[in-house]
């Protein structure tokens, strides 16, 4: 039976291996029949349209041009895409088979499932489904015995008879083997135990039953995912995105209108292969920074996050790093986001500068009645955008005047000299000057600079005792007061703390439109960010869905708990959200997420995959012989052949001044915040915080004595810095060693 049903399944691999090389030859050789169309088209194009974009009558040909030219771009591209498909198809084409009886019937349908669909194109019959078609969860979902799974024609039953999972490699059977759960412990130790690259790698072999329901789920509006390090949660949520975009056609959703918050410019490049890799275009990547510089146009600038945890870590003291957490707990708070909601309230009725509106000599608008219209509830819209409405209806107004005047200046004129070439040129150049001024006076009041107003709460402490009253504010307000006063004196050096309370208040103040066909927003490191965080991606990204994770053991400059995930769905307010909680870790060999464990708050749960390698080590070192001691750590890694390796300080200075002691003695990279171009590959040095949802085969961990590693926020780096390793972790420390891990 057994060698039945090998050779069985080689035929049938042989079978579709043949098939997707008869594609990719026609649809290579289509391509270059394409390639020829599309040179000729746009060689045509340009001999026979105006190249003048004053060459009306010419354009309309230039335009039918431009719409075939596009379409056939369009096919091209596509068929370009589907050779690049077949061409990963070659090197394994399906990692797993069903056998399924659909209820009601007799025959039994034999699925394969990889990583893209193949359909035979004589027979019309599916050789292959995308791990994305609807009978495919059944694979992920479900053991042998009866099922169901949700297709567009509705609940569809069945039985399944054979679960069948396949290793393929370079288009050869290595092995294959039946089991009777998801997705069996065996392939998915062979997965894990394979050494990293310099990108994040897919999961669609070993998706596990609780990622498949949330890489799902069409049905809420917002999924709030709390995944321990190691869970998963960052590739389940890119292969969420897959899913969203095959289901395009259905939910009209492309690339353009999906966006990805990421922490920092280095983790946006480490997960950029991964769309790619699943046959779909790359998509926007964000951080709060980007957005920061794109809604004031870069005409400000703020530190980024990676610099703030850089002057909490390196602040000389336990007060001053407090304080930093403080002001940044405060900035970012719902009672701050009131403050900058009444403030914004009070701007309305008592910082604009209204004014009687003169021209010619006559009132056209009375300061009081101007006022009035904008308070008045009419214009249901931010500040900026009435003020604008109020700008246009005065010069509407002006423009009538100046008409009638300039009707009389003109008759003036032409009783004079009777020249009306030179007339019509001095009642133009007159009325340019006249607008010019005019328009300068009446933007005084019609427009304004959120920084400006924003400087303005703090330095006027009326303001501030007025926005503020009966709130709840830090004992500390007013240091938190002066210190701002202080900070924002540079305009291209703004905390980002007030980096992120100017982007709230800009929004509220002036609104948002840059954003206005996102449909799909997933935002890592949920836990890194504020509720002002996510009162600005509820207001930038109207409309929107979202898809929020994050592991609350891995804040790095704050507190997290559990309820900041109730927050969200509180801010929000969406009517179907759902939390959900990945506890188990894949990532770690046992022996380092049970040795990582002891850097968990009690009450944290977590359940360990038992990938069984090497316990991590501990070692006490000289400070005349902890640089060697790494580099011959280093070194023995690399024997075993581990192509990524990290040594994790705690900081960025601690990072610099290691690699430069080790640079002259070893090949080694540094990763940097101001440098995010270098691929995480080899020997790299890294500061804890940038190390943040990476992960490595080997870890080193730097100086983890009691000097450097004695707080609880320096429990929770810790803990980051042991949950980045894969096979091997190594702890290097001088002096005593960090009670943390006693």
């Amino acid at each position: 039976m057994v060698n039945n049903d090998k050779y069985e399944e080689a035929k049938y691999l042989e079978e579709i291996l043949n098939l997707l090389k008869y594609k990719l030859e026609y649809e290579t050789s289509n391509l270059e029949n394409q390639k020829t169309d599309l040179i000729e088209a746009r060689r045509e194009m340009w001999e026979n349209t105006t190249h003048s974009s004053t060459d009306f009558d010419k354009l309309s040909d230039f335009n039918q041009y431009l719409s075939a030219l596009q379409a056939q771009t369009f096919t091209y591209t596509e068929l370009a895409k589907r050779i690049s498909k077949y061409e990963k198809m070659l090197d394994s084409p399906y990692f797993a088979r069903i056998d399924f009886t659909e209820e009601g019937y007799t025959d039994t349908e034999k699925i394969y499932i990889g990583l893209f669909n193949l359909m035979d194109d004589e027979s019309h019959e599916i050789k292959i489904y995308d791990w994305r078609a609807p009978i495919s969860s059944i694979y992920y979902r479900n053991e042998v015995g009866p099922v169901q799974y949700k297709a567009p024609a509705g609940i569809i039953k069945g039985h399944v008879s054979l679960k069948r999972q396949f290793k393929i490699v370079k288009g050869k059977l290595e092995y294959f083997f039946d089991s009777n759960i998801n997705i069996l412990d065996e392939m998915l130790i062979e997965a894990l135990s394979k050494n990293m690259t310099s990108k994040m790698k897919t999961i669609v072999e070993t998706i596990q039953k609780q990622q498949d329901l949330i890489i799902r789920d069409l049905y809420n509006d917002l999924l709030v995912v709390q995944g321990v390090a190691g869970s998963g949660k960052s590739s389940v949520a890119l292969h969420r995105i897959a899913y969203l975009m095959y289901q395009g056609a259905n939910i009209k959703l492309n690339a353009n209108n999906i966006i990805v918050i990421s922490p920092n410019p280095l983790f946006s490049r480490y997960i950029s292969n991964v769309l790619p890799e699943l046959g779909e275009d790359n998509i926007n990547e964000y951080t709060f920074e980007n957005i920061f510089l794109k809604l004031f146009n870069k005409a400000l600038s703020m530190k980024t996050k990676s610099e703030n945890y850089e002057n909490i870590i390196m602040a000389e003291t336990e007060n001053k790093k407090d304080f930093l957490r403080s002001y940044d707990e405060f900035k970012g708070s719902l009672v701050f986001k009131r403050i900058l909601d009444r403030f914004i309230k009070y701007f309305e009725h008592k910082l604009i500068p209204f004014r009687d509106v003169y021209y010619d000599g006559e009132v056209i608008e009375n300061r009081q009645l101007l006022k009035s219209l904008f308070l008045s509830g009419k214009l249901n819209m931010p500040p900026a955008k009435k003020l604008k409405i109020i700008e246009n209806r005065i010069m509407s107004k002006v423009r009538d005047k100046r008409h009638i005047r300039r009707n009389k200046i003109e008759t003036a004129v032409n009783k004079l000299n009777n020249y009306e070439y030179e007339s019509e040129a001095f009642t133009r150049v007159l009325a340019a000057k006249e607008t010019g001024s005019f328009l300068e006076r009446i933007r005084e009041f019609t427009e304004f600079s959120t920084f400006e107003i924003y400087k303005k709460l703090f330095a006027d402490r009326s303001i501030f005792e007025k926005v503020s009253k009966g709130l709840s504010l830090p004992d500390n307000i007013e240091e938190i007061i002066d210190y701002t006063n202080i900070a924002l004196s540079d305009p291209f050096n703004i905390p980002y703390a007030d980096g992120i309370s100017l982007m709230y208040l800009k929004v509220k103040a002036e609104g948002c439109d840059l954003f206005s066909g996102i449909k799909q927003v997933v935002v890592d490191e949920a836990q890194d960010y504020y509720p002002i965080h996510y009162c600005i991606l509820k207001d930038i990204f109207r409309g929107a869905k979202f898809t929020i994770v994050g592991d609350i053991n891995q804040s790095v400059e704050k507190q997290s708990q559990l309820s900041l995930y109730d927050d969200i769905i509180s801010i929000f307010n969406f009517e179907k959200s759902n939390k959900i909680i990945l506890n188990k870790s894949y990532r770690s060999s046992y022996e380092i997420s049970k040795f990582s464990s002891k850097l968990l708050d009690t009450g944290t749960e977590t359940e360990f995959f038992k990938r069984q390698e090497e316990e991590p080590k501990v070692i006490k070192s000289s400070k005349e012989n902890i640089h060697n001691n790494i580099i011959n750590t280093i070194e023995d890694y690399l024997s075993q052949g581990f192509g990524s390796i990290a040594v994790i300080c705690k900081n960025r200075k601690e990072a610099s001044d290691l690699y430069f002691k080790l640079s002259n003695k070893i090949k080694v990279k540094l990763i940097d915040y101001l440098d995010y171009d270098t691929t995480l590959e080899g020997p790299l040095i890294i500061p804890v915080y940038l190390a943040k949802g990476l992960e490595f085969d080997g870890v080193i961990i730097y100086e983890t004595n009691n000097i450097n590693y004695y707080t609880q926020f320096d429990k929770k780096l810790l803990y980051i810095a042991c949950t980045r390793a894969l096979h091997r972790l190594s702890l290097f420390y001088t002096g005593k060693i960090t009670p943390l891990l006693e």
